[in-house]
């Protein structure tokens, strides 16, 4: 027996940094309606409570949107701090705090709604609450967890509007639907690239997608040699280049695993990568200044001059070691491999690893105002499943925000 369908104003599928941000600007509006979040995890804002590493890197001072992204957490009273590269944390270094204040203002009465005798009537969770998931006497969000989304059809008989097929049987109405879905990067926390699926259903082209800001593995015939580096960390300057030519450069910490590199400054590279490495075409190599600002004269005449040390002085004792043997001591050669070490690579890891998705629904598509669709009039996009993808240090974060909040202000 087919169920009945549920009516609201708008639907937002997927319970992550966009949708929970466009959840928020959408219930702060005068003319807000029924609004629902299908979330297919059993709770929202997992993949949101695992970024920086449990400290939520929320946006970056150079981001654009920063200072309405800052202002939307204030008013929610999460203070921002800007660290390292410009980097912006909240205040109390928790993920959860963030993640907190998303579901508090969800479950808060919004004030224009109410009329004055009746406002503060219902009690306002707290955000141990909000986190626990426990639920305020009246709810103006209705947060549907554990509810992955089937399939999205254009409503029946040619009224307009979308019908949200659940794979739990329920059935969605609305004249509005934001696709929230965040893209394939992290299935763990939901991240299944379902949205991909419904925006081409209905009319859209979405750009190939790709794990990004992932390891970078090594090619397999040097795969072993360089295994015997893991657990080596070393401050270094990284290029990527392919066939000879340098298609991206990062600065920063690198970590060698048993079959990849590791770090933010290779996340960052991993932008370059080629689509495909067939049999080593084309030619792809990871190359490290291991002593950067250092001239490699002046590391010959301290190697010359220290032989003994040779670069463990300089260098982590496993990476010097490797180094020494390759170069069979030679203070020039050890120079020159310290200045220009080259690593042959065969792609990168996969979803799992990958931090975000690279590919989806084109921007010319969408209103970037706005982000509605102009293919299928009120359906919107938010986040993730767009085709944008950005370097480290809070910047695909911040998109997610600001495409979240353009959306529920327009939803």
């Amino acid at each position: 027996m087919t169920k009945a369908p549920m009516f609201y104003d708008a639907v937002i599928i997927g319970g992550g940094a966009a949708g929970l941000a466009a959840a928020v600007t959408y219930m702060r509006r005068r003319d807000a309606g029924r609004l629902v979040i299908l979330e297919s995890k059993e709770s929202c804002g997992r993949k949101l409570l695992a970024t920086g590493n449990g400290r939520c890197n929320v946006s970056n001072l150079s981001a654009e949107g920063y200072e309405e992204i800052k202002a939307f957490f204030e008013s929610m009273g999460v203070l921002l701090r800007v660290e390292e590269a410009g980097r912006a944390y909240p205040m109390s270094g928790k993920a959860e705090s963030v993640l907190a204040a998303l579901l508090c203002a969800l479950q808060s009465p919004p004030e224009p709604r109410l009329e004055p005798s009746k406002r503060h009537l219902e009690p306002v969770p707290t955000a141990a609450e909000a986190l626990r998931g426990e639920q305020t006497r009246k709810r103006c969000v209705d947060i549907r967890t554990d509810c992955r989304v089937g399939e999205i059809l254009r409503t029946p008989g040619g009224q307009g509007g979308y019908e949200i097929k659940a794979e739990n049987g329920a059935l969605y109405q609305a004249p509005r639907v934001l696709i929230a879905t965040g893209g394939k990067a992290g299935p763990a926390f939901g991240s299944h690239g379902d949205g991909f699926a419904f925006a081409r259903s209905l009319g859209h082209r979405v750009e190939t997608i790709r794990p990004a800001l992932v390891p970078v593995v090594y090619a397999e015939e040097v795969r072993e040699q360089f295994a015997a580096l893991k657990g080596v960390r070393v401050r270094a300057r990284a290029s990527l280049e392919i066939d000879g030519k340098q298609s991206a450069v990062s600065d920063g910490e690198i970590q060698f695993t048993e079959d990849a590199l590791s770090g933010i400054v290779v996340f960052d590279i991993s932008l370059g990568m080629p689509k495909s490495i067939i049999e080593g075409r084309p030619r792809t190599e990871v190359c490290l200044d291991l002593v950067p600002g250092e001239p490699e004269d002046r590391l010959v005449q301290l190697i010359a001059g220290h032989a003994a040390l040779g670069l463990e002085g300089v260098l982590p004792f496993k990476l010097a070691d490797r180094i020494a043997k390759d170069c069979g001591g030679a203070a020039t050669e050890m120079a020159a491999c310290a200045k220009r070490f080259v690593i042959p690579v065969s792609g990168t890891k996969g979803w799992k690893e990958a931090q975000t998705t690279r590919g989806g629904v084109p921007l010319e598509e969408i209103d970037e105002a706005t982000g509605e669709s102009r293919i299928s009039p009120g359906l919107f996009f938010a986040g993730e499943v767009i085709d944008a993808d950005f370097l480290c240090g809070g910047f695909n974060l911040s998109f997610a925000w600001a495409t979240g909040i353009r959306a529920g202000a327009s939803l």
